[in-house]
């Protein structure tokens, strides 16, 4: 597929309009790079979205102006897009988009769906995560070298605790890893595992790290938001881009990677070829399946 394909092109049965248009003004990326990237790296996307709600994040006028999230499929919605109804207690149900193949991640591209947020949790067991999450967030003046300093010491209590953990950054300035679990525990029991885990950070770094829930109280310190393991939170998926300059992307890698990479190097241009090359580090992530550990149960400095 060109990127620089004309308005009206078809691909994969998806009608492709207005792909000249600038999504990331300040380098001129525009609609077409992005349906091209979502198409080029779909091979590694797709088995994270596959099956899950998910929730995008849409700017079809760019990222210089507001952008939305949305949950429900949009007006004109093809027939063949899956779809998936989130039963909610008292409340009617919401009906979210289930990106399973290539036409329908092209589809949502074209509507400039820039960021992609699955569930934790399959529409088949939508109450039970089979992921639990951590995400480090430095807060300014923190920076990704702060986040990556957490990182390093949780990589290591993981492998003390003989749990598998795989790495991202986030494409933007933190990082997030995932611990593969088996199905069962249900969100709530996950929340509590990472809450004690980030209690057991914090209490062990407090000049370091941070649990505050006010934005205010957290300047300086690496925010590890372990709230985002409650049902229906979602971080952005592996792979997908992000609305920010230089259309960074939140890329899997190896912990071995993680003392000398930096957010920048991942980006809709850099990704893509990097998949080609040295492969996808997240390749055997939802073949790896663990009992919920618990991730406090021992010191967090040897």
């Amino acid at each position: 597929m060109s990127p620089s394909a004309s308005a009206g092109f078809v691909a994969d049965g998806v009608r492709l309009t207005n792909l000249d248009k600038v999504l990331w003004p300040s380098d001129g990326t525009t609609k077409g790079q992005l349906v091209a990237y979502y198409a080029s790296v779909a091979r590694a996307l797709l088995p994270h979205l596959r099956g899950r709600p998910l929730v995008v994040t849409r700017y079809p006028e760019g990222i210089g102006r507001p952008g939305f999230y949305q949950k429900r499929p949009p007006p004109g919605t093809p027939p063949w897009v899956r779809t998936f109804a989130s039963e909610r207690e008292g409340r009617p149900p919401v009906r979210y988009v289930v990106c399973d193949d290539e036409a329908t991640l092209v589809w949502l591209a074209n509507l400039a769906a820039i960021e992609l947020h699955p569930w934790a949790a399959p529409c088949a067991r939508p109450a039970c995560p089979d992921f639990a999450l951590v995400d480090l967030d430095p807060m300014p003046p923190a920076t990704f070298d702060d986040a990556r300093e957490v990182a390093l010491v949780l990589g290591d209590h993981f492998r003390r605790l003989g749990v598998a953990a795989f790495l991202k950054t986030s494409g933007a300035r933190g990082l997030h890893i995932y611990l593969p679990i088996e199905p069962g525990p249900d969100h709530r029991e996950v929340t509590l595992a990472v809450r004690r885990l980030a209690t057991l950070v914090r209490r062990a770094w407090p000049e370091k790290v941070t649990l505050e829930r006010a934005r205010a109280r957290r300047a300086g310190r690496v925010y590890v938001d372990y709230l985002q393991n409650q049902r229906g939170h979602t971080l952005c998926a592996p792979y997908s881009l992000r609305a920010r300059p230089g259309a960074p992307a939140s890329c899997p890698v190896a912990w071995g990677e993680l003392t000398r990479l930096r957010p920048a190097d991942f980006t809709i241009r850099t990704v893509p070829r990097r998949l080609a090359v040295a492969g996808d580090p997240w390749a055997d992530i939802l073949r790896c399946r663990q009992p919920l550990p618990a991730l406090d149960r021992a010191r967090l400095f040897a």
